[in-house]
């Protein structure tokens, strides 16, 4: 029986193709069902062809020119469902394909509480020649909007499956979250990835990595017994490290390891949602260099071990062995 979920958003695209290898490859290691849901938005159809009042051509012409578009995305639906189950069945993975009717957000987002994580495709901002036109009429790709409604764990994925060996966790100094970094924890166990977390520091508080290590072994005992290196990024290098993960440059998600899984905390705040750069996910994300991200709500608990309780710890004190600061 699976343990875990994982609901994918479905197209017939490549970006769409990449994300469902992506899923099937963490259910396989997670032992995690995938959902595939594809979405026809009635709404955006009828607003392309919408006609107020009968002018120069009826309004019945309207409609059955809208009833044939989406008789025909239904069929393409269908096509997609039987495509995605045969190759989800080949690769090896349990789960099942849904077709469902609305705003792709809304569903998604809506949808997203019953998984435990959602996995994406995004076209990276160096493809999208058309983004600045598009901008003015499409304000989020269905990446960047799921990404700012969802509850749970996004992964944005941006090429096709990386064979990733190991995961960093990303934590700013002055707000560490237990649950969050645990919950990364076990996920990289459960992926067979080695941890490492790095820590960004703004200046306000200096605190040495072994001072790190120590107040983090005491909040989570079991990563005295993982390989788990600590980096500490302040001032400067702290900014030009934020500086790698987003950009139009292309060389600068070259200057981070491919093989590395990057996980990127956000946290809720009134009705928004920011990242540890301050801004909103969707801006983060519109501009994301790196090939796959996985951006987590610290308050998100379904990796969560039975015995830790939400709270932050506030690093201080001690010296014990440790880690690189820069």
């Amino acid at each position: 029986m699976s343990k875990h979920s994982i609901l994918l958003a479905l197209s017939g695209s490549e970006q769409s193709r990449n994300a469902a290898e992506v899923a099937w490859l963490f259910a396989k290691r997670m032992n995690a069902e995938v959902t595939g849901v594809h979405v026809i938005d009635k709404n955006s159809v009828w607003e392309l062809l919408r006609s107020d009042t009968p002018g120069f051509v009826g309004g019945g012409q309207y409609i059955e020119v809208y009833d044939r578009i989406i008789e025909s995305l239904k069929s393409l639906s269908e096509t997609l469902l039987h495509r995605y189950e045969d190759l989800s069945r080949q690769a090896g993975v349990k789960g099942k394909c849904l077709v469902k009717e609305g705003n792709t957000i809304s569903v998604l987002a809506h949808d997203s509480a019953q998984f435990d994580m959602v996995v994406v495709g995004h076209i990276p901002s160096h493809l999208r020649k058309f983004d600045r036109e598009l901008s003015r009429y499409i304000r989020h790709s269905v990446a960047e909007g799921v990404a700012h409604e969802s509850k749970v764990p996004v992964l944005i994925v941006q090429s096709a499956p990386i064979p990733w060996d190991a995961m960093t966790i990303v934590s700013e100094i002055d707000h560490v979250n237990v649950v969050y970094i645990r919950s990364c924890l076990k996920l990289a166990r459960m992926l067979g990835l080695r941890a490492s977390i790095e820590f960004w520091g703004t200046g306000v508080r200096e605190e040495s990595p072994d001072s790190l290590r120590q107040d983090l072994i005491k909040e989570i005992p079991e990563a005295l017994n993982s390989e788990i290196e600590i980096e500490y990024f302040c001032g400067h290098s702290a900014t030009e490290r934020k500086d790698l993960f987003h950009g139009e440059e292309l060389n600068q998600a070259a200057l981070l390891p491919s093989e590395t899984l990057f996980v990127l905390p956000t946290r809720g705040i009134a009705n928004n949602r920011i990242t540890v750069f301050g801004i909103e996910p969707e801006e983060f994300i519109r501009s994301l260099s790196l090939p796959c991200l996985l951006l987590w709500p610290e308050d998100h608990k379904s990796f969560i071990l039975e015995d830790v309780v939400n709270k932050e710890v506030s690093a201080a004190g001690g010296s014990q062995a440790g880690g690189n600061s820069r």
